[in-house]
């Protein structure tokens, strides 16, 4: 069977994860070519032995790549996603899918045209902490509540503090993933803003978030630009809860049945998101995290910003 071909825009920390699992740990995946305008793209092509591109649309020319990554900045995600499909590629794309609705709705309506595969890059899906806690949540009995509290962390990447290049601040680029988390872990949308604050500051380094998944209450904490990095989740039950820390990989389960703690592997598991694209390639396999899943944590996103901006509840 010929490998699928793999070829990345975009080739920053993500993007060369992504490369290095395709090499390594993907084996019916091959890496053809990667693309950005830099000598540390170029270096990294030369030795290992990929095509190197500094215009995207080479790349999308490029007859042996099946699947195109996209790793850019969030404002250039709709942009590139709705040029690959038009060149009728496959597409795995880091959050958020666009940049606004219109963008959303294309990429959607181009991926059904085209047969082509949309897959979100949601690494929290695959996540240990969160593997465990999808394992254990059904003995904490009917769920109620979820609270969420995320320090971010030093930002890495100087455009992430440019809304311009991010599509907003925090809530966005923080906020997307855990609006899919809490849609994965529970198997529900979201389907209203309750309320929704943000401090003023010109990067959006705060969110305070109420929101309401078809009966269970959510609310979450965002903070970015803080020293340290902390990620608490809490599941609370009608039979017990479910408490986890990211950080230090502990779960804590508390139930009718029993209390304990749970230390979970370290890591992501990002060779799971890539050998499930490739078995919905080849063998028609159902995506981890597809188009409408990005829609929706997109949709989410720009909801909690109407509902900041007008005080009032957002109903999605």
């Amino acid at each position: 069977m010929k490998a699928v071909g793999f070829g990345v825009i975009g080739l920053g920390r993500q993007g060369l994860r992504l490369s290095e699992h395709i090499r390594k740990d993907i084996k019916s995946g091959k890496l053809i070519a990667v693309c950005r305008r830099s000598e540390c793209a170029k270096d990294y092509a030369k030795k290992h032995g990929v095509i190197y591109y500094s215009n995207y649309h080479e790349l999308l020319n490029n007859k042996e790549i099946d699947v195109v990554i996209i790793t850019t900045p969030s404002n250039l995600h709709g942009i590139h996603a709705i040029e690959a499909l038009r060149a009728e590629k496959h597409i795995l794309i880091d959050k958020p899918l666009a940049s606004n609705l219109n963008e959303g709705h294309k990429i959607l309506s181009l991926a059904k045209k085209n047969k082509c595969i949309v897959a979100i890059n949601f690494p929290l899906r695959v996540n240990q902490v969160t593997k465990t806690i999808k394992a254990h949540l059904k003995k904490i009995g009917k769920l109620m509540m979820i609270q969420i509290i995320v320090s971010h962390g030093p930002v890495r990447n100087k455009w992430q503090l440019d809304i311009t290049l991010s599509n907003g601040g925090v809530i966005m680029d923080l906020g997307s993933h855990f609006f899919d988390l809490v849609s994965f872990l529970t198997g529900k949308r979201p389907e209203k803003i309750v309320s929704a604050f943000s401090e003023k500051t010109s990067n959006e380094n705060s969110g305070f978030i109420n929101l309401e998944y078809n009966g269970v209450n959510v609310s979450m904490v965002l903070l970015r630009n803080q020293k340290l990095k902390k990620s608490f989740i809490t599941c609370a039950g009608s039979k017990g809860f479910l408490s986890a820390d990211y950080v230090s990989r502990k779960v804590i389960l508390s139930s009718d049945k029993a209390n304990s703690e749970i230390k979970c592997p370290e890591g992501y598991d990002y060779e799971d998101i890539l050998n499930n694209l490739v078995g919905a390639i080849t063998n028609k396999e159902n995506i981890l995290a597809d188009a409408n899943d990005g829609f929706n944590s997109l949709m989410t996103a720009l909801s909690v910003y109407k509902a900041i901006q007008t005080q009032k509840a957002v109903i999605i």
